[in-house]
């Protein structure tokens, strides 16, 4: 009877691998996306962790196989996974709460789409804020960097050392709350726009009763909304350049911060 080639360690070593990618495949923006079938995903998360398998030395894996022992293991590299993916989540929340906004002002939020990346409802300008947000992060490579942090963990984190400390849940709480800034950064030129149009249109009304503002005021905003919102796209990829490079800083920084 020949012996099995692989051993105990290299197996183990494997799952802890796609425990730390599983984390991603389930939180961070683009592996996660819906639209992609679970199948291909799955085997993506499998041949990155086989990719990745020499990486992590074999003397850093733990010499107890029992479950009392692996259970938590895993459980501590999947939460690898997930801080990041929500760490860039986040982001791109932002993002879509901008699009939110936008289509809130310009009366479209009644309008609504099925977004395939989440498979739920989002108005039109939150579903063309976060794709344009996408393919300009996927133009920086930024998918790269989740692959990256990963490698570097095996460099600075042990094996089941990953620990939600206090300085972890601080950095989270203050990208959770950069939600609103993003927001407010990106639709801010139409809500100031679409403001300054409800107080001339009011005046309007006062001065001249006589005009329809009910019926001229929802077409001239829409006007001057979409014109805006044309103009400050050439200022977005400028902001979408300092937001994904702000989330490299810190995707590394929560790698070094977990030990």
């Amino acid at each position: 009877m020949t012996s099995f080639p692989i051993s105990i360690e290299e197996i183990l070593r494997f799952a802890i691998v796609l425990m730390r990618v599983t984390g991603l495949m389930l939180f961070a923006p683009f592996f996660s996306s819906q639209s992609i079938p679970s199948q291909s995903r799955i085997i993506f998360a499998l041949l990155l962790a086989l990719a990745l398998t020499p990486v992590l030395p074999l003397n850093a894996i733990p010499h107890d196989s029992g479950l009392s022992v692996i259970a938590p293991l895993f459980l501590s590299e999947i939460m690898f996974g997930v801080i990041l993916g929500l760490a860039a989540s986040f982001v791109f929340a932002g993002i879509q709460f901008a699009g939110q906004i936008i289509s809130f002002q310009l009366g479209f939020s009644l309008i609504n789409l099925i977004d395939p990346q989440s498979n739920v409802e989002a108005p039109v300008f939150s579903f063309l804020q976060n794709y344009i947000a996408l393919l300009f992060f996927l133009l920086m490579n930024g998918h790269h960097w989740f692959l990256l942090a990963v490698d570097e963990s095996f460099r600075s984190l042990p094996v089941g050392g990953i620990q939600l400390s206090t300085p972890i849940m601080e950095n989270l709480i203050h990208l959770s709350a950069q939600i609103l800034i993003i927001g407010l950064r990106i639709a801010g030129p139409v809500i100031a726009v679409s403001v300054i149009t409800d107080v001339v249109m009011g005046v309007i009304g006062r001065a001249s009763p006589q005009v329809n503002i009910m019926i001229v005021g929802m077409p001239l905003k829409l006007l001057v909304g979409f014109a805006c919102l044309s103009f400050s796209f050439y200022f977005v990829p400028r902001l979408l350049e300092a937001l994904f490079s702000s989330l490299y800083k810190t995707l590394f920084s929560l790698v070094h911060l977990m030990h």
